[in-house]
């Protein structure tokens, strides 16, 4: 995977709490998530895909588009604006 343009949350928006909400609605570990992203082509690890569902780290727009594929949601999904 080249490195190309990163995405991180900002005050409206948490992809991390966002990536996390979907995952557990499907009920699929993160140890899935990380295999099923490395089928892929991304370079993702366990410890980057933890600090991305702790909006600790930048994610990849590849990242991002693959994560919707493997949960089954539209992209926008990912982009909702914060649960009060």
């Amino acid at each position: 995977m080249s490195s190309g343009a990163k995405i991180k949350s900002d005050s409206n928006i948490s992809l991390g709490e966002n990536i996390k909400y979907f995952r557990n609605i499907r009920e699929y570990s993160q140890a899935y998530m990380v295999k099923e992203l490395q089928l892929r082509g991304c370079n993702t690890t366990k410890q980057s895909y933890s600090k991305y569902e702790k909006d600790l780290a930048h994610i990849t727009a590849t990242e991002i588009n693959a994560i919707a594929e493997i949960l089954e949601i539209q992209l926008d999904k990912l982009f909702l604006k914060k649960r009060s």
